[in-house]
C-alpha cells in the first residue's frame, strides 16, 4: 500500500472501525445525525453497486477460484460462497476479518474458504486467481502502478477494482473526514487513472466505467 507508517495507520483505522462499517451496510438502528444517516445511506449505495456489478461478472462458470481483497466485513465473500466459488478473503484489520468468518460461520456454507491477515502489497501467493475483487481499497493505496502490476501477475483470468473519484462535495468531505481520523486517502482524476493504467501495461485491456462516487473498472487478460 505504502510506507510502513501509512500501512499501520489504515490497519488501525479499520480495525477500530470494523463494527462501524458492517453496520452501515446493514442499515441498523444505530443513533445517528441527519448528516451522517445520509452519508451512510450513499456509502451504502455505492458498496451495493459495486456487490451487484462484480457479482454479475464472477457468476460465470469459468470463474471459481476468487481473491476479495480489503474484504472488510464479508459482504461479497458470503455472496460468493453463496454461487459456490472458492474465496479467499484478505484484509489488513484482524477485526474486519473475525466479523467475515463469524458471518461465513454463521450460514454454514460448504464452499471453500480461507482467511488471509496481511497487507496485499507485501503478500506472496502460490497460486493464481481465475478472479480477484479489489473494491474499496485504492482509496488507501499510495503506489497504484505497482499494485497492478502485481494483481497482473496474481490473476489468470479478471480483475475488478473501484476507483475513487477526486470531483465532487462527497469527495472533498470524505477526505476531511479520513483526515481526522489520521488515515490515508487517495483519490483520483480520470487521467491520472488512465496514467497509472498505462504505466501497470493494462490500460488496452481495461474496461473503465464512470460510476456516481468514481470508476469501475474490469480487467481482461
Amino acid at each position: 500500500m505504502g510506507d510502513n507508517k501509512n500501512i499501520r495507520d489504515i490497519g488501525t483505522f479499520f480495525n477500530g472501525y470494523a463494527a462501524e462499517f458492517s453496520s452501515i451496510y446493514l442499515e441498523d438502528e444505530r443513533p445517528r445525525s441527519l448528516f451522517n444517516k445520509v452519508m451512510d445511506r450513499l456509502f451504502r449505495k455505492d458498496i451495493e453497486t459495486r456487490l451487484v456489478d462484480s457479482l454479475n461478472h464472477m457468476r460465470k462458470d469459468s470463474i471459481k477460484t476468487v481473491l476479495d481483497i480489503g474484504c472488510g466485513p464479508g459482504h461479497l465473500v458470503v455472496k460468493l460462497l453463496e454461487l459456490n466459488k472458492d474465496v479467499t478473503a484478505l484484509d489488513i484489520a484482524p477485526n474486519m476479518l473475525e466479523i467475515t468468518q463469524m458471518r461465513v460461520d454463521s450460514m454454514k456454507l460448504e464452499s471453500n474458504f480461507k482467511t488471509i491477515l496481511a497487507d496485499y502489497s507485501e503478500h506472496e501467493f502460490d497460486e493464481k486467481f481465475d478472479a480477484i475483487s479489489v473494491m474499496g481499497f485504492f482509496d488507501y493505496v499510495e503506489d497504484p502502478v505497482s499494485v497492478l502490476k502485481k494483481l497482473l501477475n496474481d490473476a489468470s483470468k479478471e480483475i475488478y477494482i473501484s476507483i475513487p473519484g477526486d470531483k465532487g462535495f462527497l469527495a472533498w468531505q470524505r477526505k476531511v473526514r479520513y483526515k481526522r481520523r489520521n488515515c490515508p486517502l487517495y483519490l483520483y482524476s480520470k487521467e491520472s487513472l488512465e496514467q497509472y493504467l498505462k504505466d501497470a501495461g493494462c490500460l488496452e485491456m481495461t474496461e473503465i466505467v464512470d460510476t456516481e462516487r468514481g470508476y469501475y473498472l474490469i480487467i481482461r487478460k
